[in-house]
């Protein structure tokens, strides 16, 4: 009786420790996939390219359990700060718009889109090349590791 009590009493602790690690991991995702969409300098409208690449991730992620869709954009460092926060927020909402209206995904599964102006760069701003890489929405399908353990 009091070997099995002890199996049990392990069975239960090893229980426990696998629920603390998945709560302790909802704050945590893992990235599954990725998109960087390109614009030219000023726009914000995605041309085939980018909805071809769009709309590779939206059947990925309608096939994802527990799905989230992260949506950054940036701006080069042509033209104003404001200018380029708005240019930012705007591509960030088109690629959102684009996935709720052409790739079926609910706005929920999608965090706030987030425009960051010229902020974050990926390339220096001091030639075309490296302003080109800038004007971007950097777009993540990720998955909560708390709650993959569940699926």
């Amino acid at each position: 009786m009091a070997q099995a009590s002890r199996t049990v009493a392990v069975m239960n602790s090893a229980a426990v420790q696998l629920v603390n690690k998945r709560v302790s991991d909802l704050d945590d995702y893992q990235t599954v996939a990725e998109a960087a969409i390109f614009y030219r300098t000023g726009q914000y409208t995605l041309d085939d390219a980018a909805k071809a690449d769009l709309d590779k991730l939206a059947a990925l992620a309608l096939s994802t359990d527990g799905y989230m869709i992260e949506i950054a954009g940036y701006a080069s460092k042509t033209g104003t700060k404001a200018a380029n926060q708005q240019l930012s927020e705007d591509r960030a909402a088109a690629v959102a718009n684009y996935l709720r209206n052409h790739g079926n995904i609910p706005m929920r599964r999608i965090l706030a889109p987030a425009g960051y102006g010229a902020t974050h760069h990926d390339a220096e701003n001091t030639d075309p090349q490296g302003r080109e890489l800038n004007r971007r929405v950097d777009v993540k399908l990720m998955v909560n590791k708390g709650l993959q353990g569940a699926m």
